[in-house]
């Protein structure tokens, strides 16, 4: 199984993973075998890439944090939740409430709290399918920083709503007009209206609305700021100017101690895997390789499944590496689609 980009799928290929359409419904199943006319459809979507089977990859199984069924029904509850706030200024938290508990309870029922693939997602739902992942993101980050249940779901319900302005108004003020949202339904806690209102500040003060910095911003806003700024880089409205994971984890590293806590970058980037289950890469050694298994805490030392001889030859039998075993061994780059398909593998 391996990600691969809508303008490198071909007819013939199988679907190694479901793909839903706007509505949250089933629209390829796993196992489907690719039309033109799904390809068609696929674009319509604005769905960027899809899992497919790969014989040199082999099936490969890894935990999703949540399941498919609850991030579809979040991003349908959170879209009714900012269509409604449009016209009424007003927003009703039952039903976020629900959503952001399953959500936590789904990452607490899994085996682990590492990010291992990358999410599917229509870019015609952009803004809805980003505020649920900054908020499964902004969840995971707060279990490492060892956050109770109640700080867990304010987190949450701050990070789902982050840019519940956006519906109004989305330039800068979509901050002011988030909070102003929130602060005036008396069954939000202030700490949630305050994610809304600060995601944007910065740890040197550069930030805004408010140029807050430092320990001034708050912990849960400084965490949102840090999914919201990593999500948009692997998964921005332009998919053309997407990062791998890898590059974007770099970029949130490199902004530690300016944009963002050196504390919460931290706890962010030990549950984030910078080269997704799935992924063809290219070892220190000239070797090339598929990451068929992960590591909590240590992401950047996967299991590799290598594939080629260190020419670029493909061998007949593919050994195992343990990046976590092998210390003089490191993954130096990934394989992209168009160079998988100049060296014919």
């Amino acid at each position: 199984m391996r990600a691969i980009d809508i303008e490198y799928l071909e007819e013939g290929q199988k679907l190694a993973k479901p793909v839903y359409d706007e509505a949250g419904r089933i629209l390829l199943h796993k196992g489907a075998t690719i039309k033109k006319t799904y390809i068609a459809r696929l674009r319509e979507l604005g769905i960027p890439f899809v899992y497919i089977e790969d014989e040199l990859v082999g099936p490969l199984e890894a935990e999703e944090l949540i399941h498919d069924s609850v991030r579809t029904h979040a991003i349908k509850i959170i879209k009714n939740t900012v269509e409604k706030s449009i016209i009424t200024k007003e927003i009703d938290l039952k039903q976020i409430h629900e959503v952001v508990k399953k959500i936590i309870d789904d990452i607490l029922s899994s085996s682990g709290l590492l990010v291992s693939f990358l999410d599917i997602r229509s870019q015609n739902l952009h803004l809805y399918n980003h505020s649920v992942s900054v908020a499964v993101l902004s969840i995971i980050t707060g279990m490492v920083l060892q956050l109770d249940q109640l700080k867990l779901k304010h987190l949450g319900m701050g990070a789902i709503l982050h840019d519940i302005g956006k519906g109004i108004d989305p330039g800068e003020e979509h901050t002011t007009i988030g909070f102003d949202l929130l602060r005036q339904n008396e069954e939000v806690n202030l700490t949630v209206a305050h994610v809304a209102y600060q995601h944007h500040e910065r740890y040197d003060g550069l930030g805004f609305p408010r140029q807050l910095r430092g320990e001034q911003i708050h912990l849960f806003a400084a965490i949102t700021g840090v999914a919201n700024f990593y999500d948009n880089l692997v998964a921005p409205k332009d998919m053309n100017k997407r990062l791998f994971p890898y590059q974007a984890i770099e970029r949130v590293v490199a902004e530690s101690g300016r944009m963002f806590h050196p504390k919460v970058v931290m706890a962010f980037t030990r549950n984030i895997a910078p080269y997704p289950i799935g992924s063809l890469v290219r070892l220190n050694t000239g070797h090339l390789g598929v990451v068929i298994g992960l590591h909590e805490n240590y992401p950047t030392r996967p299991i590799i499944k290598v594939v080629t001889d260190k020419f670029g030859g493909l061998q007949n039998v593919f050994p195992e590496i343990d990046l976590l075993e092998e210390k003089t061994i490191f993954i130096k780059d990934i394989i992209t689609e168009q160079e998988r398909k100049r060296l014919g593998i």
